[in-house]
């Protein structure tokens, strides 16, 4: 029988976003005779829902203050921390996770680092290229996607070969359920067919490609509404633009929600404007739920999105391609049903949440064995 495994995990923050989801999943659904999680974390945000999430399930988290002031303090705070754990794997997550957790197990003197990316956005690649030379023999890397892999390789000078891609999971029961009505929430014509996009109001996400394609749909007199599900920095910003053009009754803002497989049972087409990714949970999420997809062209849609198969791919800000690709679904419904159907199906045989926990441990497994050759 293997050692059972003893996994720190350091997340900035406990949330609700991508990264904190799949965080909750690997722990909820691994082997507990197995393996023991703890997740340790910095920020001083309180995001009431995760916590609640991460408190229900019985996961242990613990914070370490983080002192802007006296940042050599709180590293060997953190260090102190992960060493009274005596982990098997320190496992960082997100960017800023990847930095100070990093730095604080190298102090720790751990054996196996884990760093991940979700993104293929790397901040501080100064000081990633500078970490690399104290802890490249115990530093390992994961992505959530080949492209993801490739492109971050790039720009903190790694061998795209170190890196492991282990491609997030989902649970695809949850989009078995009851659709929301959308046409009564939103007071949207019954005529009307609903087209969604769901994901935080950030820049990297590029909402104001989808406000011109609702623009140039309410120009053409298409019938076609816009729900954007979602909280984020940008929402005045994008708000203020919808009300600029004059998309009052065309796009519908619903914030945070947490019924999102209801949601996207409930419209016709997702939209996915984006700039870059890691790994999109929310296309993800759509094509689980059986929607025909239009997506932007970033770096790794291509691992998700066979154009013309399960889905359709733009250019990025695109919007006369994009609302083409749109309309084609409206007057072609057999079409979009067929690319629906085998978008579902391509993403239950590749990315259930079983794979991406079975594929994590044995990853934990090669690299405490001294057996990973990043090509997990």
């Amino acid at each position: 029988m293997e050692k059972k495994i003893k996994a720190v995990h350091v997340m900035p923050q406990i949330g609700i976003g991508g990264a904190e989801k799949q965080l909750y999943a690997l722990i909820t659904n691994s082997d507990s005779q197995a393996v023991t999680h703890e997740v340790l974390y910095y920020s001083d945000s309180h995001d009431e829902e995760g916590f609640k999430l991460y408190t229900e399930a019985g996961i242990k988290y613990t914070r370490i203050p983080r002192n802007k002031v006296r940042p050599i303090k709180f590293l060997c705070d953190f260090a102190a921390a992960i060493k009274a754990r005596e982990p098997d794997v320190v496992h960082c997550w997100l960017y800023s996770g990847n930095i100070w957790g990093r730095w604080a197990a190298i102090l720790a003197g751990a054996k196996h680092i884990i760093v991940a990316y979700r993104s293929s956005a790397v901040g501080y690649a100064k000081i990633v290229r500078f970490l690399e030379q104290f802890s490249k023999n115990r530093v390992h890397y994961i992505a959530n996607s080949r492209a993801c892999a490739d492109l971050v390789a790039g720009q903190v000078g790694v061998d795209p070969k170190r890196f492991s891609v282990i491609y997030n999971g989902f649970d695809f029961e949850k989009f078995d359920c009851d659709p929301v009505d959308l046409h009564k929430e939103c007071s949207i014509p019954s005529d009307y067919n609903i087209a969604i996009m769901v994901g935080r109001l950030t820049y990297a996400k590029n909402y104001p490609m989808l406000l011109k394609m609702a623009r140039q749909c309410k120009s053409n007199n298409d019938p076609v509404a816009f729900v954007i599900v979602g909280h984020g920095e940008k929402e005045p910003e994008l708000k203020g633009l919808a009300r600029q053009l004059q998309l009052d009754g065309t796009v519908h803002f619903l914030g945070l929600r947490h019924d999102v497989p209801s949601l996207l049972q409930g419209a016709d087409i997702f939209c996915y404007t984006s700039y870059y990714e890691g790994f999109p949970n929310a296309l993800l999420e759509a094509m689980a739920a059986g929607l025909p997809v239009v997506s932007t062209n970033f770096a790794g849609v291509d691992e998700l999105v066979d154009n013309g198969v399960n889905g359709t791919i733009v250019p990025i800000d695109d919007v006369n391609a994009a609302v083409a690709a749109l309309k084609s679904y409206l007057d072609n419904p057999s079409k979009a049903r067929q690319l629906a159907v085998a978008a579902r199906e391509f993403v239950e045989q590749r990315f259930s949440m079983r794979v991406m926990v079975n594929k994590t441990m044995e990853f934990y497994h090669s690299i405490i064995s001294g057996n990973n050759d990043g090509d997990i």
